[in-house]
């Protein structure tokens, strides 16, 4: 079992998210974690299927590149995903992962619950369009918060445009130092 879920939605190899993830991990581990590293643009998986089978068994009940990602996030007490924003929605490879979350969501007469609630979350938005990410940080956090009962222990958004590769700036790499020490 991990520490911490890392999760990189981003479908390059190079980039802000892959990079970003890259420097947390390293921070993680320097600060005597053990983290899985899931990097989605490798994973062969699809999406819900609405066959509410997780709704008997607490679980999803597929078989795909996908079951590994969320026996991680079941089994471990955070998680931090890295997520390049796509025309003001979050890329599809993490909406796919997304969806598969609902396995973990049941509800009773108080409303929703979550078989897996209290992981600390670190949410990462990228883009490179220069326009506010916003909206796709709000919606990655709401789902985190309120159907997986996760704190959101911070957010990070990182424009490429004008602040160039996150490699480059070390402001920014220093933000990413920072919310990776709060998982």
């Amino acid at each position: 079992m991990a520490d911490v879920t890392a999760i990189n939605a981003s479908p390059r190899r190079n980039g802000n998210s892959p990079a970003i993830i890259d420097k947390m991990v390293e921070t993680l581990k320097a600060e005597g974690k053990t983290v899985d590293v899931f990097n989605l643009r490798d994973v062969q998986g699809s999406g819900c299927v609405a066959c509410y089978a997780c709704k008997k068994t607490g679980k999803c009940v597929r078989k795909d590149g996908i079951t590994p990602i969320l026996e991680s996030i079941a089994q471990s007490g955070s998680l931090l995903v890295a997520v390049p924003d796509y025309f003001g929605q979050p890329c599809s490879q993490y909406r796919v992962l997304e969806d598969r979350l609902y396995g973990f969501v049941g509800m009773n007469e108080n409303g929703f619950f979550c078989n897996v609630p209290g992981k600390k979350v670190a949410v990462v938005v990228t883009s490179g369009s220069g326009v506010e990410s916003d909206n796709v940080i709000e919606s990655i956090s709401k789902v985190m918060k309120v159907y997986m009962q996760a704190d959101v222990v911070g957010t990070m958004h990182y424009q490429e445009r004008p602040d160039g590769p996150f490699a480059d700036n070390p402001k920014a790499i220093e933000e990413a130092v920072e919310l990776a020490k709060k998982l």
